[in-house]
């Protein structure tokens, strides 16, 4: 008999869980939705509106199996002349913006020809959602990063463009909310815990039917409670660790409680299915490090 789902009475599903990221952005039946968020987020920087896309591949792996998972939710071009990489990452990693640089540069690569071919590429914009600081004391919601001469300011290329949006520091009310991008970072921020959505505009009309729970589809709403009780779970299970040690003032035991409540998620997660690529994404460790573990854990 099948495990009972992890149910939730939310009238919105959460957008940051790898399912709802990519019902709500990554589908072409709702491709409209994300043209509507990349005009919010580059509105007022001189190009023209997007009014079509072309999704590409959607998940970049590892380029190593030492390597962490990466996933890039959404790749797509667009129809005027502009490649995107839209993602959501909810842990922090270790050199995440040189991570970054490196997947928009593959996207730069990757449209390359062989013979004569004179290095006229699309522009490549990288769209990341963080639920941590890039860096200790930032306290921008949005770090926008382009190719710049350093004496003048003045853009030197617009081959290359790097748009973190730190949903940490984002403190707005939904009455300050002036912008449609703020609109947008609200929603993502406190989507899951709405009973209507406050915004008028209708792209968040079309948002209220994609992202209400009773619309999911029974695969979706399986995969969706799945996400939910894993992420829950690992967060909740990392915090109690943290939290027992340092009661006990003891910072081995801080890095011993931590692993423990690791292994237990990663044994566990095991057992319901998921495969390694997944458990590593969601655990933060390393493929290698998630085999080992299982190995060496009794049943495997």
């Amino acid at each position: 008999m099948a495990a009972p789902s992890h149910r939730t009475a939310n009238t919105y599903f959460e957008p940051l869980t790898d399912t709802g990221f990519k019902i709500l952005f990554g589908r072409e039946s709702s491709s409209d939705i994300l043209i509507g968020f990349l005009n919010a987020v580059l509105d007022g920087d001189g190009h023209d509106p997007i009014v079509s896309i072309t999704y590409l591949d959607r998940e970049k792996t590892r380029e190593r199996d030492d390597e962490r998972t990466i996933h890039y939710d959404i790749h797509c071009e667009t129809g005027c002349g502009r490649r995107f990489i839209v993602e959501m990452q909810n842990r922090q990693q270790v050199h995440f913006k040189k991570r970054t640089i490196f997947y928009a540069s593959r996207a730069i690569t990757e449209q390359g020809n062989q013979g004569d071919w004179d290095y006229n590429f699309m522009p490549v914009y990288v769209i990341a959602f963080t639920q941590f600081k890039l860096d200790d004391g930032n306290c921008e919601v949005r770090e926008d990063v382009q190719l710049q001469d350093m004496k003048t300011g003045k853009q030197f290329s617009d081959a290359l463009r790097l748009i973190y949006i730190q949903l940490p520091n984002f403190g707005k009310d939904v009455d300050e909310c002036k912008s449609d991008f703020d609109c947008w970072v609200y929603l993502m921020k406190h989507l899951k815990d709405m009973n209507t959505i406050p915004f008028v505009q209708n792209i968040f009309r079309r948002v209220d039917q994609v992202a209400r729970v009773e619309n999911l589809s029974p695969e979706d709403r399986r995969n969706y409670e799945r996400d939910l009780k894993f992420v829950r779970d690992y967060k909740n299970s990392i915090q109690y660790a943290e939290i027992k040690a340092r009661e006990e003032g003891i910072q081995e035991g801080i890095q011993k409680g931590i692993q423990e409540e690791q292994e237990r998620v990663i044994i566990s997660m095991a057992a319901k299915g998921f495969d390694t690529d997944t458990i590593a994404d969601i655990a933060g460790v390393t493929v290698p490090e998630v085999k080992s573990i299982l190995e060496s854990s009794d049943g495997y």
